[in-house]
């Protein structure tokens, strides 16, 4: 791919459209067609979004960021509030459908793509500007955004307009633009903590650039950042009220999973923004940007037509550098980029060949035929709970089986998924891993009293993504619910078939009389026996805890006639049930 060299087109062109130099007659004629064009594939393409978002059932995080919506707080335990805020006011207006879901992540997500042009018409030259439109708009990542309620959505459109406030600031000279710029750029903290970024950009850009580092000696970029850091108040509030719990996770937490190169996981990175971002615009937004880095960072930044050059420069580099490095040491996850493509796009596109544009539509098409394959008929079932099939029929299997047991409590224990997804589809109070004296994340700052739910009874369900046969599992309870429960029994297996093959597993087991979040280990649990020809059958058993009570579990026995050894009998008097706190 060959790309034109530095110097780059002067942005004074690039201002806007109407003062932009005056093209040649025959440019004047198509470059109006070519935006006119341009803006109708987007409506189309984002008309189809729409429509394809009635077309599969919640992603696990859409679930469960509208768990965060129906508990409004400042902020929350795995990110800032933007999204849950967002999702409460649309749900609020328009009811708890999932389409709503759907319609809040689309209406951003547009605002962002209008924020983007916006973009393109103060950077880009008229002849670039639908070329850099399309580029962006119909890549994978637009896609993802447009149809699941992530933080990602409101961080990229507050992110857009933040840089857009910050070009009139610098560029244009209006300082009413940095107290704006300031706003956006703490709603966009509390979209996502990635929106720090763009202090550090603006921070990065004001040092290297000779004509506007006259700013510092100005009150305004301070104000500007002061004003961000009132918008992120509520972040910040939380945090010092429960112990910095979001702060330390995003932090702390995940530098502890750091353990030495492991460059497989820059090989997971670049496969997920190759799919994000498509093949040609990553090796153009790639080559440009290391071919222009040098030159532009060390013997043009004083020059005036090189300053939106290296505006773009300043926000996109950190975020690419810095977590491309990252990548070999732990896992980047594919949406931690995001927002440097935005820059990186308009950057890449002042330098790009336009016939990329139509290579890069070519894969998108290509690309988006093989999702809608994939999302509407499912040919290759995911080996993950992270994956969009089968929770609506999750639910309608669960529905009968929780009216049989009515006074029993739901609860899984994979995190979030699919507790956060039976809750939104049947509208009934979940719990999640906190039973079991596990960290629930966000579960775990709902005010739930778990003691409270000490001698109830409850049903777990436990997701086997990879197993797709029909049968229970073998062998003893999991010694995770015997810990917590004074009986366990296994139930059929919830079983979700598509096109006549089982897609989703689900294991049910009945708990019996909860014994509090603190885990009670027990001394010892007989095996099963087995018959000569390996078969098995159920049978109660006791087993002593250490506190001298006997609890019951449903395990496998063997099908001969011999009786069963007698559980082992403890000589310590009964107790009470120990006093259990609650998890932190």
């Amino acid at each position: 791919m060959t790309t034109a060299k530095l110097p780059l087109p002067a942005p004074a062109a690039a201002t806007n459209s109407t003062s932009a130099a005056q093209p040649r007659e025959g440019q004047n004629q198509r470059a109006p067609l070519t935006l006119k064009a341009a803006f109708f594939i987007l409506l189309a393409l984002n008309l189809a979004r729409l429509a394809f978002g009635l077309c599969f059932d919640l992603a696990p995080q859409e679930a469960y960021y509208f768990l965060y919506a129906q508990h409004p707080a400042l902020s929350y335990f795995d990110h800032p509030p933007l999204m849950a805020w967002s999702l409460w006011l649309f749900t609020s207006i328009f009811g708890a459908h999932p389409f709503v879901l759907r319609l809040t992540a689309f209406t951003l997500t547009l605002l962002t793509q209008f924020g983007f042009f916006g973009l393109a018409r103060r950077f880009l030259p008229s002849s670039r500007q639908a070329h850099a439109l399309l580029l962006f708009a119909t890549t994978a990542m637009i896609s993802v955004v447009s149809l699941i309620s992530l933080p990602d959505v409101p961080l990229l459109l507050f992110w857009t307009l933040s840089l857009l406030c910050l070009e009139r600031a610098i560029f244009g000279g209006r300082q009413v633009f940095w107290l704006l710029a300031g706003l956006c750029m703490g709603l966009c903290f509390d979209g996502k903590y990635t929106g720090v970024f763009l202090q550090i950009g603006l921070a990065l850009f004001l040092v290297l650039s000779r004509p506007h580092r006259r700013w510092l000696k100005t009150p305004w970029p301070y104000l500007c950042i002061l004003l961000a850091h009132v918008a992120m108040l509520p972040v910040y509030v939380w945090n010092a009220r429960n112990g910095f719990a979001s702060f330390l996770f995003q932090s702390a937490d995940r530098a502890s999973t750091w353990s030495g190169l492991h460059p497989i996981n820059f090989l997971k990175l670049l496969g997920s923004q190759t799919a994000l971002l498509l093949p040609p615009l990553l090796i153009g937004v790639v080559t440009v940007f290391f071919r222009s880095l040098k030159r532009l960072v060390t013997t043009r930044a004083h020059k005036p037509c090189q300053q939106k050059p290296l505006f773009l420069l300043c926000f996109f580099a950190p975020l690419f550098l810095g977590f491309t490095a990252l990548s070999f040491v732990t896992l980047v996850k594919p949406n931690w980029l995001m927002p440097a493509w935005i820059t990186g796009i308009l950057f890449a596109a002042l330098l790009l060949p336009r016939r990329l544009t139509a290579w890069n539509l070519a894969f998108a098409l290509v690309l988006h035929i093989a999702i809608a394959v994939e999302v509407a008929l499912y040919p290759v079932p995911l080996k993950t709970d992270d994956t969009w099939f089968g929770w609506r029929s999750l639910a309608q299997q669960v529905r009968p089986l929780s009216e049989a047991h009515p006074d029993h409590f739901l609860f899984a224990d994979d995190g979030y998924k699919t507790s956060a997804e039976l809750g939104f589809y049947l509208g009934t109070k979940t719990y999640s891993g906190n039973i079991l004296g596990k960290r629930g994340l966000q579960f775990d700052y709902l005010g739930d009293d778990l003691l409270a739910l000490r001698g109830r009874d409850a049903l777990f369900f436990d997701s086997k993504p990879s197993d797709f046969s029909p049968g229970k599992a073998k062998g003893a309870p999991p010694r995770k619910l015997v810990r917590h429960f004074e009986r366990v029994e296994q139930l059929d297996p919830i079983l979700i078939e598509n096109r006549g093959r089982i897609a989703r597993k689900f294991l049910v087991y009945r708990c019996q009389g909860y014994l509090g979040p603190q885990p009670i280990e027990p001394k010892r649990a007989r095996e099963p026996q087995k018959s000569a020809d390996g078969a098995m059958s159920q049978r109660e058993e006791k087993i002593v805890l250490p506190d001298g009570r006997s609890v019951s579990v449903i395990v496998p026995q063997a099908l001969d006639d011999a009786p069963a050894t007698p559980a082992p009998q403890s000589d310590a008097p009964s107790q009470a049930p120990p006093s259990n706190t609650p998890a932190p």
